[in-house]
């Protein structure tokens, strides 16, 4: 893939919006299975951590191959699972197997997110990736747009999108619990405890572990030689390869404020607050950083907050003097990762990365706002999910039209996109700087932005 120039860029950012634009319809899928009662042939590309759970799910269904760089990993699922073909290069997996496939899970690092799915897009192959969809603008209009064009099944590894606790917010926003929203502050506990953040120095070179595939490892990425710090989970810090905090939980923490506001593209982006700077390879340990985005249809404009690394807003004067804490309990305290909704009439605290524990404060208006809705159907009450591997499995059988996963890269295409914008603004690192957009046309106008809306693929690599 090369890098869009400015003129392709704009190009890219219509044709996109028109794309998805006329993607929200409800007619047949189409099949690629061989019968649609017949159980569908998957692939398994990356094995371990979230993989894992691909890997049960996929055995219900005919498990035929799986891709991963670790050979022990490789070993340990073959051991599990028998008769299924295994590759450490996904390149090959599809050379080999592709002809076969119905559906692919992909739970690579995000840098090889898009070259591996688009392997199944661009084949009409149903295809699940991890959150967050991609490590690039580009490559997530790119997805975006060929799963609406193809109508292909597609699904985002953000599984809280098919909770109750999510559906429960976009319908108390949507129905005014809170009045007209101001104001969205979202945070979370990442990277904390679980990767190292705000490395100033490369480590030293090492050699490569005799089980890994380094050069697969490496995939579309500009090459460097094998160090520490990286293999597992410790690249989510890393430009080259990760999105950093926002990347990990964005598209979980997020999710429920852009299903409920539906917010498109902001007017600008601008970073508020950076804390251990990883010069230009790291994200730094802590950041803070803001949309703004314009009013839509009958919904006023509103400013969206994000915290990472331990950083988080105030406590709301309505949690801290609520009349119904009692005499000596311990002072109220925001969640480690969570959500708070200001609106012109209340605010919304919602606890957890995937949004299972809303709750309308102080106590008495969550118990004033229940009562007043006993006996009553909201008109934005969101059917509940069959599940959300569920829904992929349904759409790639052709059970269910191609678009039944709610968060289907038409939507978590254009959700990574407003997240990477503030990966852009934390990898530019300078506080105060507005990252300039054309929210209509879904533009970015800062020129010193466009550098990081993608990259030029390493040879042998493209999407």
């Amino acid at each position: 893939m090369s890098h869009l120039s400015r003129r392709q860029f704009l190009k890219s950012s219509i044709l996109t919006v028109t794309a998805l634009s006329s993607c929200q319809t409800t007619g047949p899928a189409i099949l690629k299975t061989r019968s649609p009662n017949s159980k569908i042939n998957i692939a398994c590309i990356a094995c371990g951590g979230r993989g894992s759970a691909h890997v049960t799910v996929a055995a219900t269904e005919n498990l035929i191959a799986i891709c991963d760089v670790d050979r022990n990993m490789l070993d340990k699922v073959q051991k599990e699972h028998s008769n299924i073909q295994a590759f450490t290069d996904y390149r090959k997996l599809f050379d080999k197997v592709g002809k076969d496939l119905d559906a692919v899970f992909v739970a690579t690092p995000d840098h090889n997110h898009a070259a591996a799915s688009m392997l199944a897009l661009n084949s009409g192959i149903a295809c699940y990736t991890e959150k967050p969809l991609t490590w690039s603008i580009e490559e997530s209009r790119a997805m975006a747009k060929i799963a609406a064009e193809k109508k292909i099944a597609t699904q985002l590894g953000n599984q809280g999108h098919a909770n109750k606790g999510i559906r429960m917010v976009v319908e108390w926003i949507r129905d005014g619990a809170i009045g007209d929203v101001q104001e969205v502050h979202t945070w979370t506990n990442r990277p904390g405890k679980f990767w190292t953040q705000g490395i100033t120095q490369r480590p030293p070179s090492i050699p490569v572990p005799q089980e890994l595939d380094w050069d697969c490892w490496i995939g579309p990425a500009p090459y460097r030689d094998y160090h520490t710090g990286l293999h597992h989970i410790h690249w989510r810090a890393w430009f080259d390869f990760g999105c950093g905090a926002i990347g990990d939980m964005g598209c979980h923490t997020w999710d429920n404020v852009f299903w409920s506001m539906r917010p498109d593209y902001p007017s600008y982006v601008e970073l508020l607050e950076i804390n251990g700077s990883g010069g230009k390879e790291t994200f730094a340990n802590q950041s803070k950083f803001k949309w703004v985005f314009p009013a839509k249809g009958r919904r006023p404009g509103f400013t969206a907050f994000w915290y990472s690394g331990g950083l988080k807003p105030s406590a709301p004067e309505e949690l801290l003097k609520d009349p119904t804490r009692k005499r000596g309990d311990k002072l109220p305290e925001l969640p480690d990762t969570g959500n708070l909704y200001i609106g012109t009439k209340g605010k919304l605290l919602v606890a957890g990365d995937y949004a299972d524990s809303p709750r309308l404060i102080p106590e008495s208006s969550m118990q004033a706002f229940m009562e007043e809705r006993k006996n009553k159907v909201s008109k934005n009450m969101i059917e509940p999910s069959p599940g959300h591997h569920a829904e992929f499995l349904m759409a790639a059988r052709g059970e269910k039209p191609w678009n039944f996963p709610k968060s289907n890269f038409t939507y978590s295409g254009p959700l990574t996109e407003v997240m990477l914008l503030g990966v852009i603004a934390e990898k530019i690192g300078e506080v105060g700087l507005k990252i300039e957009c054309d929210p209509k046309k879904r533009i970015i106008k800062t020129k010193q932005a466009l550098d990081y809306i993608g990259r030029q693929y390493r040879t042998g690599w493209h999407i």
